[in-house]
């Protein structure tokens, strides 16, 4: 649990670990000592959220795009590319997880009002597979469905597995292709 919130918000995980720590600290029936490592540790827990605060608010005015005239938001990449991203994602969940080339023009058009030229499409699409968003189904040609959360392997991790297979006999190696 606490690694998953970590990733997410980090200074969520702080201020509760800051909180907690304050609370134990002003328990009664905990010995001295114990008193003095709580108190340490909840100054330490309130140090490192006052700069997780302070690395958040410089970030978030580097990513302020508000006064940035029309011309160099043109020249900027994030924008568009994370807002088709989530859009594609938004189709794919209304149907019902995967959707092939098609359904994702037309549920692109329908919900976004956007108008995407195939190739394009499906080249975003295949970036988004690379990075994990997306996997693509091996029986129907075409169709692409939502990737669990599960962590995505890397194509080294992989290519290493199975070098090492190959030395190791046949068996290592049939298992190292079901991967």
């Amino acid at each position: 649990m606490a690694g998953r919130l970590a990733q997410k918000n980090p200074s969520l995980l702080v201020s509760e670990l800051a909180e907690d720590l304050r609370r134990s600290e002003n328990e009664p029936g905990i010995s001295a000592t114990d008193r003095v490592r709580y108190t340490r540790w909840h100054e330490h827990a309130a140090a490192l959220e006052a700069f997780i605060g302070q690395k958040a608010d410089a970030k978030s005015q580097t990513l302020d795009t508000s006064d940035l005239p029309p011309e160099l938001l043109k020249e900027l990449s994030a924008g568009h590319a994370d807002k088709l991203e989530g859009q594609i994602v938004e189709v794919m969940k209304a149907q019902g997880g995967s959707a092939d080339l098609d359904q994702l023009l037309i549920g692109l058009y329908r919900k976004s009002h956007v108008v995407q030229k195939r190739r394009f499409l499906q080249n975003k699409l295949w970036r988004m597979v690379r990075k994990g968003v997306l996997r693509k189904n091996r029986e129907d040609r075409g169709t692409f469905f939502l990737a669990a959360s599960a962590p995505k392997r890397d194509r080294r991790e992989n290519k290493r597995e199975k070098a090492t297979a190959v030395k190791k006999g046949p068996r290592a190696r049939k298992a190292a292709r079901r991967k």
